[in-house]
């Protein structure tokens, strides 16, 4: 290895820790709960390969990523640990984006710069900063190696390309779209077509999709935003998350968490015309050159094919489905780099704007992706940034609430600084039958009763909010679960039978009860009994 490659290595991984160092800092966060901490193929002996991720209904088989967390594993406290391998495998990943630009033909300065941008781009916070997001990041590095091995000539590299797509689409669902990432750049840049490369790779392709069938109830998740519009309405929310999705990718401005299916489901003229801003520039390169640049466009909604809502899935968007996709906008800005260092060269004043311009690019994204990575150090950060930059997103909103109630600050203290209630009051006028308005509900009933930023209890108040709940917490899926609402209403009643009547609050009980023996829910043995005492009361 020259003295280049050396230094390149080197400045890479310390420009992805500098970028995304503050990551190291934060714990089990977002659906790392669920994912994660309770999930016994992790913290258990339970299965691995024949085991979805979460709840059949959301259609996950990721049992590569599965044994690394099993591996890493170490109780509740070993969230930095988990983060530090999500950082490692980041800057794993852009020594190989370095490495693909190099295949790519770009020069040594330019594929430098593309390994460099992806390193610092802030839209990675969410795929290094979440537990969970390590899905992201192992198909992705899988994905960069099968593709490296596919561009190679060396004996046994089309067997080691299929073996690294099959580890890919083992992480994450999105690698299967790699086969078509390698065909478009087969056929673009004129190689000759490798078809017995391709037949193993589409091997692969069938082996996952085997074993998704075998192990998941169904292909595709049966709970999704999308799942119940036409496919043509569907062509819409597609053109909206790909406008989105080049958004953020070259303007990585307002990142948060959680996108309502609200921005991406109907008609936006800003989202259409960046979609067709990208076109144009991507056809003006196709014809008139850079080519490279072209084909690194051309392919970027190719990477994004799986998270369109063409097939439904489980999310509206999200910014670490940018992983991947990432790649190909780095590999174009090192093609501009290339074509600014060859007209650098042929001018003979040697590299000067070329090496500006990127040393530029890189100082102007660490501060955002440091500040985009110490997002994540908690829920509470995490809800709180995304509460901020999306106020009128009930989701957000509830979340920020529901953590503010968890840390005790219930008070609102300014604008910028709201307390529990505001926030959970903000979220039922945006959307008063939002998917956790019974929670909301309940949290209410529960400050009224105690009288938290009261002078006094309010059980009129309070008996409203929980007979809200009650009618409100079918609407979860894990509502079945939530008896809570319910028994607060039968002690608003024992204590205040004007607020609530008894018979209101028994029937209401008996509903519960009825209604959570047919879904088949199991609920804590301590409530029922607690239920059958207020029942032998009322």
């Amino acid at each position: 290895m020259d003295r280049f490659r050396i230094v390149a290595v080197v400045t890479l991984i310390a420009l992805a820790v500098a970028a995304l160092g503050p990551v190291r800092n934060g714990g089990f966060i977002y659906d790392d709960e669920y994912y994660v901490v309770q999930n016994p193929s992790i913290v258990a002996d339970g299965p691995i390969w024949d085991a979805p991720l979460g709840d059949q209904t959301q259609s996950l088989w990721r049992p590569v990523t599965l044994l690394t967390f099993r591996a890493q594993w170490d109780g509740r406290d070993s969230a930095p640990a988990f983060l530090i391998v999500n950082l490692a495998l980041h800057a794993l990943a852009s020594c190989l984006v370095w490495t693909l630009a190099g295949r790519w033909g770009l020069g040594r300065w330019a594929a430098f710069a593309a390994g460099a941008v992806f390193a610092v781009h802030p839209v990675h916070a969410e795929a290094v900063g979440w537990v969970s997001g390590r899905a992201e990041l192992l198909a992705t590095v899988f994905v960069l190696g099968a593709w490296l091995a596919h561009l190679s000539e060396r004996r046994g590299a089309a067997l080691g390309a299929a073996a690294l797509l099959l580890l890919a689409a083992l992480s994450k669902e999105n690698a299967l779209a790699a086969p078509a990432l390698f065909v478009g750049h087969d056929v673009l840049m004129r190689r000759p077509f490798p078809w017995r490369r391709h037949a193993l790779l589409a091997l692969a392709v069938v082996a996952v999709v085997a074993g998704r069938l075998a192990v998941l109830d169904s292909f595709a998740p049966t709970e999704a935003p999308f799942g119940d519009w036409p496919f043509a309405d569907r062509l819409l929310v597609a053109l909206n998350v790909l406008g989105m999705a080049w958004w953020k990718l070259v303007w990585p401005s307002d990142l948060k968490v959680h996108y309502h299916k609200l921005e991406l489901g109907y008609s936006d003229a800003l989202l259409a015309t960046i979609v067709a801003v990208a076109v144009v520039v991507t056809l003006w390169t196709l014809v008139r050159g850079p080519r490279r640049l072209g084909i690194a466009l051309l392919l970027v909604p190719v990477s994004l094919i799986t998270v369109l809502n063409l097939v439904p899935i489980g999310a509206t968007f999200g910014e670490r489905f940018l992983y991947l996709p990432s790649v190909l906008v780095c590999l174009a800005a090192g093609g501009l780099v290339d074509v600014a260092v060859r007209r650098e060269g042929a001018s003979g004043r040697g590299l000067g704007a070329s090496v500006l311009g990127v040393v530029a690019v890189v100082l102007i994204a660490l501060p955002f992706a440091r500040s985009a990575a110490a997002v994540f150090e908690s829920d509470l950060t995490m809800w709180a940034h995304t509460s901020e930059v999306s106020p009128r997103n009930p989701h957000a909103r509830y979340n920020h609430g529901y953590w503010l109630d968890l840390a005790e600050r219930n008070t609102t203290r300014g604008r910028h600084d709201p307390g529990a209630a505001d926030e959970l009051w903000r979220s039922l006028e945006l959307d008063p039958s939002h998917l956790y308005a019974g929670f909301a509900h309940q949290v209410l009933g529960v400050h009224a009763l105690s009288a938290k930023d009261r002078w006094l209890p309010d059980t009129h108040l309070a008996g409203e909010h929980f007979r809200t709940a009650t009618r409100r917490v079918w609407d979860h899926p894990a509502g079945r679960y939530l008896i809570d609402p319910y028994l607060n209403l039968a002690s608003v009643a024992l204590s205040d039978p004007d607020a609530v009547s008894p018979i209101e609050a028994r029937n209401k009980l008996i509903e519960f009860l009825e209604r959570s023996r047919d879904a088949g829910a199991t609920i804590s043995p301590d409530k029922i009994i607690m239920a059958q005492e207020l029942l032998a009361q009322l």
